[in-house]
C-alpha cells in the first residue's frame, strides 16, 4: 500500500478535478458555532505560523478515490476545503498569475448545487479587500440571493473572513502554501469497498473537540522535544485511555474525563507558575506547554507524572483505604461527603459551574492536588505517615474558608498549594501565610501533644472527625481529653434544642456577630458556626468554657442527664431571672416551634435593655419576619388564644381584642390601640425589677396572669 505525500497544488498533477461528493456533509469548519470556533482559530493559527516561518505542516492522511482524472475524497473533505480557500485568498491577495492558481478552478462541491456554482463563481471572483470579504462577496451579481440558504457557503464566507483576519500582509505566502501538506490514499489500495469504507467513516462524520484536540495538542509537544511527544502519543492512545476507561461518561468514551483531568492539572501549573486561568483548551495548551513557554518541557513532565501517577493500582480501593464518608473509620480520614474516589469526581465535574458555585470547589482542589503529590513520591512518603498528612490538610482546608479563594487581587492558591506539598512531603506545617493561620498553631499542637499521648490518637481523630468539627477541636480543646468522647456522645445522641437549654444552664454560650448574636438550632450550621473559631465572631472562649464545664459535669449523656442540669437551675433560688433564664425555662418556643422554626438561631436585642430582644427569622437582615421572644411565649403560654400576626416585622404583638394590642419592652408590658392609622398607648404595667434591672418576678407568668384576669 503506497502512501504518498502532497500539496494542496501538487495533487492537481496527478488529476483534472476534486469533487465532493454528494454523500458528504456541509462544510462545517467555518460554522458560527463557539465549539468549531475554538477549533477553527488555532487550527488558522498553526497554518499561518508554518507559512510565515516555513515550516512543514502535516495535515494528516485524505482517503478517497480517483476516476478518470477526478479524485473525490471520503475522508479529508474538510481539510481540503480550507486548503482550496486558503489558495483562493492568497492568489487574490498576492496577485497570483492566473496560470499558477488556474488550477482552483478543479475544486467542487456535489453536495448541492448551489455549492458547486459557489465555488465556480468564486475562483473568478476577485475582491477589492477594502471591506469585509463575505458582504463584498455576497453584493456581487452573480450571488444568488437563496445561497444564503446553504449552509456549505455559509461555512465558507465565515472561512474566508476568518483567513483575511490571519493574514497580517505577509509577502510571498504563496509560495509558501508548499510547506502545507497531507498524505494521500487511494481506497482500492486499502482493500475496501467503497461501501465498506463510508460505513466506517459514517459517512463523514466529523473528528470530536477532543480529537482536534488532540492532534493540536501532539503537534505542540512535538515542536517541545520529540522524545516527550512520542511518549504522550503512547500515552493517549493506551496507557491513560486504560487508566480512565472504568470512569468513562455514558457515551461510552473518555474524553470528556481526560480533558477534566487535564484542566485539573492545567489549572495547578496557572497557579503555581501566576498564569491566569484559560477556559478554552486550545489556548491554556498554547500558554503552558507551547514552543513560546520557556517551562514547557518542565510543564509536559509535570502533566505526564499527573496522569502517570495513576496507573498500576485500583483507584477505587485506594481511595477506600484512605479516607471514610460521614462518620469516622479507624485508620482513615472522613471528607463528609459520599463519593471517596475524588479523581473520578474531579473527571466528572472538574470546571464545570453549580450556578455561581464550582461543582468540583478549590478546597477539593487541594485535596487532590495532595493526593497526586503523595503518588508522585512514594517512594519517599511512607503510607502511614501520608495518611497522618493528609488528615492534616483536611483540616487546614476545612477551616480556611476565607483563606482558599482564587478571585481578583485574592488569589491565594499558589501559597495553598506550596503549603499542601510541605505538608505531604515533610511532614512540617508552614509557617508562611496560607491556610489558616490559627488552625495551622492546632495542627502543630496536635503534633507536639500526640508525641507523649500517642495512645490517644484514635480518640483525638475521633474527634476530629465529627460533623459539627470538620477538624478543628478549638472548642473542646486538647487539655480537655476527658472530654472528647463526651463531646461525641452529646452531639450524637441528644436533641439539640435540649443541648443548647443545658449549655444556657451552665452560662451563656452565645457568640456575637456583628449587630446580632446566636446560640445554636437544630440546624447544625449554626453549631458549626459556634464550635469554630473566627475573627468576625465574639464569644468563642465563653462557648468553650461553658461546653466544657457542661461536659465535666455529665456523669451519663442522655436525655435525663440534661434535664437534670436544666432543673437544678431552674430550682436554684439563686437563679437570676434574667435573658438566660427566660431562654432555658420556655425554650420552646424561643429557641425553636413547629410553625416558625428557628434556622439560624440569631438574636437582635435593642438598645433599651436585654429583655426587648427579638428572635429572627433570617440570618443577616431584620427586613424579614422576626418576632418578639416575650410576645410569642405569652402566645403559647396562653394556648394560642389570641392572635398573633403572621406577618409582623420588627417584632410582633399580641392582639387581645378588636382594638387592644400587647407589647413587650425592656421593663414593661405596653397596651396600645391603632387609631388613625397610628398606635396610641392605652396603657403600660412596669414589670418589677431589681436595681440592677433584673426581673424580680417571672414577666411571663406576671402577664399571664394579668391577661387571664382581663379576659374574666
Amino acid at each position: 500500500m503506497e502512501t504518498r505525500q502532497y500539496t494542496f497544488k501538487s495533487l492537481f498533477s496527478e488529476i483534472n478535478k476534486i469533487e465532493i461528493p454528494i454523500i458528504q456533509r456541509d462544510y462545517a469548519q467555518g460554522r458560527k458555532d463557539e465549539k468549531v470556533e475554538r477549533v477553527r482559530e488555532p487550527f488558522l493559527d498553526t497554518i499561518f505560523d508554518a507559512l510565515k516561518n516555513q515550516k512543514t505542516l502535516t495535515l494528516d492522511f485524505v482517503y478517497g478515490e480517483k476516476e478518470n482524472g477526478k479524485f473525490i475524497p471520503l475522508d479529508g473533505q474538510q481539510r481540503l476545503t480550507t486548503l482550496f480557500l486558503l489558495h483562493w485568498y492568497i492568489a487574490k491577495k498576492e496577485c497570483v498569475n492566473s496560470e499558477e492558481s488556474d488550477f482552483l478552478k478543479g475544486f467542487s462541491y456535489f453536495t448541492r448545487p448551489s455549492s458547486r456554482d459557489f465555488c465556480q463563481s468564486l475562483v473568478d471572483f476577485t475582491p477589492s479587500f477594502s471591506k469585509i470579504i463575505s458582504e463584498e462577496i455576497k453584493d456581487q451579481s452573480w450571488f444568488q440571493y437563496q445561497w444564503n440558504n446553504d449552509p456549505t457557503i455559509e461555512a465558507m464566507l465565515v472561512m474566508i473572513d476568518a483567513i483575511n483576519g490571519k493574514y497580517d500582509n505577509s509577502s510571498d505566502l504563496w509560495k509558501q502554501l508548499e510547506y502545507i501538506t497531507f498524505y494521500f490514499l487511494e481506497i482500492s489500495e486499502m482493500g475496501l469497498s467503497d461501501e465498506l469504507y463510508i460505513k466506517m467513516n459514517s459517512r463523514g462524520k466529523p473528528l470530536t473537540e477532543f480529537e482536534h484536540f488532540k492532534a493540536e495538542f501532539e503537534g505542540m509537544v512535538n515542536e517541545v522535544d520529540k522524545k516527550l511527544s512520542e511518549e504522550f502519543n503512547h500515552k493517549f492512545d493506551l496507557d491513560w485511555t486504560d487508566m480512565l476507561f472504568p470512569y468513562r461518561g455514558e457515551n461510552k468514551i473518555i474524553d470528556d474525563e481526560f480533558m477534566r483531568y487535564f484542566f485539573f492539572v492545567s489549572d495547578i501549573l496557572c497557579f503555581l507558575q501566576g498564569s491566569d486561568l484559560q477556559k478554552d483548551e486550545f489556548k491554556l495548551a498554547k500558554l503552558l506547554y507551547g514552543k513560546d513557554k520557556p517551562q514547557a518541557k518542565e510543564n509536559l513532565e509535570f502533566l505526564k507524572r499527573a496522569f502517570d501517577c495513576w496507573r498500576g493500582f485500583n483507584i477505587d480501593d485506594f481511595f477506600n483505604t484512605i479516607f471514610a464518608n460521614n462518620v469516622y473509620e479507624s485508620g482513615k480520614v472522613t471528607i463528609y461527603q459520599d463519593q471517596l474516589n475524588i479523581f473520578k469526581q474531579c473527571c466528572d465535574d472538574y470546571g464545570d459551574d453549580n450556578g455561581r458555585n464550582r461543582k468540583f470547589p478549590l478546597s477539593m482542589t487541594l485535596l487532590l492536588y495532595a493526593v497526586v503529590v503523595y503518588l508522585q513520591n512514594k517512594q519517599s512518603v511512607q503510607e502511614e505517615d501520608f495518611k497522618h498528612r493528609i488528615r492534616i490538610v483536611r483540616n487546614l482546608i476545612w477551616n480556611s474558608r476565607d483563606e482558599i479563594r482564587a478571585d481578583g487581587q485574592r488569589n491565594n492558591m499558589p501559597q495553598l498549594l506550596a503549603e499542601t506539598k510541605e505538608i505531604i512531603l515533610q511532614g512540617t506545617i508552614p509557617t508562611s501565610t496560607g491556610y489558616n493561620k490559627r488552625q495551622k498553631e492546632e495542627e502543630q499542637a496536635k503534633i507536639d501533644w500526640l508525641q507523649t499521648n500517642l495512645d490517644k490518637q484514635d480518640t483525638l481523630f475521633r474527634l476530629e472527625d465529627h460533623s459539627l468539627l470538620y477538624g478543628c477541636i478549638a472548642v473542646v480543646g486538647l487539655e480537655n481529653i476527658t472530654n472528647f468522647d463526651k463531646f461525641r456522645e452529646l452531639f450524637n445522641i441528644c436533641d439539640k434544642d435540649l443541648i443548647s437549654r443545658a449549655l444556657l444552664a451552665k452560662g451563656d454560650y452565645s457568640q456575637i456577630v456583628g449587630w446580632r448574636w446566636q446560640l445554636g438550632t437544630k440546624n447544625n450550621s449554626t453549631w458549626e458556626d459556634l464550635f469554630h473559631p473566627s475573627k468576625q465572631r465574639k464569644g468563642f472562649d465563653n462557648t468553650t468554657n461553658v461546653l466544657n464545664n457542661l461536659l465535666a459535669n455529665l456523669t451519663t449523656i442522655d436525655a435525663n442527664e440534661l434535664h437534670n442540669v436544666i432543673d437544678t437551675y431552674l430550682n436554684n433560688p439563686s437563679t437570676l431571672k434574667d435573658l438566660r433564664y427566660y431562654f432555658v425555662k420556655y425554650a420552646n418556643p424561643i429557641l425553636s416551634n413547629r410553625r416558625w422554626p428557628s434556622t439560624y438561631g440569631f438574636y437582635y436585642t435593642y438598645e433599651d435593655g436585654d429583655y426587648h430582644t427579638l428572635r429572627m427569622n433570617t440570618e443577616k437582615s431584620l427586613g424579614g419576619r422576626n418576632w418578639n421572644v416575650f410576645i410569642l411565649t405569652l402566645y403559647y403560654q396562653l394556648n394560642k388564644k389570641y392572635q398573633l400576626d403572621d406577618f409582623a416585622y420588627q417584632g410582633n404583638k399580641l392582639q387581645l381584642s378588636d382594638d387592644l394590642w400587647l407589647d413587650c419592652l425592656n421593663d414593661k408590658f405596653v397596651f396600645y390601640k391603632w387609631n388613625n392609622d397610628q398606635w396610641k398607648i392605652d396603657l403600660e404595667i412596669p414589670i418589677p425589677q431589681d436595681e440592677n434591672g433584673i426581673d424580680s418576678v417571672d414577666r411571663i407568668e406576671f402577664m399571664k396572669k394579668r391577661i387571664e384576669i382581663m379576659g374574666q
